[in-house]
């Protein structure tokens, strides 16, 4: 028989009286404390994927989801934004004093669906004669790894299987950021520098939507597996191809568009909630 779940995650610590509520709430059967920030519910049918605030405040994401639903050994992760607390391109463009342009036209591809590619041409027309300098300083200095992310790979290849980075941001900084979070895979786009300086071209095919959902199902079936096995996560509406397609598709910090699209939404809580959605309990968490 297939069991139904709901979990309760937050970024805030949840204590027995937050728990009693929330089993209330949610007429559950039984309760699984998996972490100071997590908590699984016995329910009797799967609901769409919300957030409540408690009577104390605390805002927590509700996610439902099955047995079946955990049969994953793939997790792809868009990067800028998502594993990234920082969009990379809005930070060069910062340095360079084109900050305000930038971030415009970012905001416009990620929330109103402006295309993808015609963004990206804007935004490296804007930072073209960029120094290669700015962009080690921009690494070095404003692009922050979200919290929660590196427990995220480490646990999720200890426990499931290969981990990668699906990004439309720059190989410059995916590059570094895959060492860091020891991820199997990153894919991403490459920046074409002369003379040390941004050209405001890519070289190659431009990693999109299409792309990347391309790429989700060239790993799975690197692993002799389908689609059915992968968790996708992301917050932009680039990524809500590959969300919709994957086994586990996830809204992580996303636009409206994105949470409409995703099965899972996570608002409220730290990235590394997407392994109590998978039913570890924190003390399978590799630190």
């Amino acid at each position: 028989m297939m069991v139904n779940f709901c979990v309760a995650t937050s970024s805030e610590e949840m204590v027995p009286p937050d728990i009693a509520f929330l089993k209330g709430f949610l007429k559950a059967e039984k309760e699984v404390v998996l972490g100071s920030f997590g908590v699984q519910f016995e329910v009797e049918k799967k609901l769409i994927a919300t957030d409540i605030e408690l009577p104390n405040g605390k805002q927590i994401d509700l996610n439902f989801l099955s047995d079946n639903d955990r049969s994953v050994n793939l997790l792809v992760s868009d990067m800028d934004g998502t594993l990234l607390e920082e969009e990379c391109i809005d930070e060069i463009a910062e340095l360079v004093g084109k900050g305000p342009e930038v971030k415009k036209i970012t905001a416009l591809a990620m929330k109103e669906g402006l295309n993808f590619e015609e963004a990206l041409v804007r935004r490296l027309a804007l930072i073209k004669g960029t120094e290669i300098e700015v962009l080690e300083k921009c690494m070095a200095k404003r692009i922050n790894i979200r919290y929660g992310a590196k427990v995220l790979f480490k646990t999720f290849k200890k426990h499931f299987g290969d981990t990668a980075i699906l990004s439309g941001g720059f190989t410059f900084f995916s590059d570094r950021i895959q060492r860091q979070l020891k991820a199997d895979f990153s894919f991403a786009n490459v920046l074409e520098f002369k003379n040390n300086r941004l050209t405001g071209k890519i070289l190659g095919s431009i990693v999109n939507s299409e792309r990347k959902t391309e790429l989700m199902k060239q790993l799975c079936a690197r692993q002799g597996k389908n689609i059915s096995n992968a968790v996708a996560v992301g917050d932009g509406n680039n990524d809500i191809a590959m969300i919709t397609e994957s086994h586990m598709g996830i809204s992580f910090r996303g636009g409206d568009q994105v949470n409409l699209s995703a099965k899972h939404v996570l608002k409220n809580s730290n990235i590394s909630a997407i392994l109590h959605l998978l039913g570890l309990r924190e003390d399978q968490f590799v630190y």
